[in-house]
């Protein structure tokens, strides 16, 4: 299954005395308010099986002389594209923005185990019977962890 995505950046045509100034909403330091309308298509077998589309807002410091639509554009872009990557897997396969631990060095080392978790994954994945999705890998770790702790408890022999 593919994602493909379009975002469109949206300004505010000739700001006019109607709209409050950020100072005023509570929003100081904040130069620009822009709203990005975003379209995805999921793709299956080459067939479009969902669209759906979404507004975002977002405010930035930057001046419009700092920034033209264009380099807003590509901001909210890499933005999303670090969100999509590392915290989907993280909070859909892991579920860890529903995890309850509160202290932060208790958070800390879950998170130190859960990036650990997908580097191992990955490391796997090209491997012959390799497990294909995370899931299923963390599900086979759990079922028989003795491959695992066998990998990093054996010595390595010097050739």
């Amino acid at each position: 299954m593919a994602q493909i995505s379009g975002l469109t950046l949206f300004l505010p045509q000739g700001v006019g005395a109607a709209l409050l100034p950020c100072q005023t909403m509570g929003l100081a330091g904040v130069t620009q308010v822009i709203r990005i309308h975003g379209h995805t298509q999921e793709v299956r077998q080459g067939q479009v099986i969902k669209q759906t589309d979404d507004v975002r807002f977002a405010v930035t410091s930057y001046w419009s002389q700092e920034a033209r639509p264009q380099r807003l554009l590509e901001l909210a872009r890499d933005h999303w594209s670090i969100e999509n990557g590392q915290h989907y897997r993280r909070d859909r396969t892991q579920d860890e923005d529903r995890c309850p631990v509160r202290d932060p060095t208790a958070a800390r080392n879950l998170s130190l185990f859960r990036s650990l978790a997908i580097f191992l994954f990955k490391a796997q994945s090209k491997a012959k019977g390799a497990k294909q999705s995370l899931p299923d890998f963390e599900r086979h770790v759990h079922r028989k962890p003795w491959g695992l702790i066998h990998r990093f408890t054996q010595r390595q022999h010097e050739q």
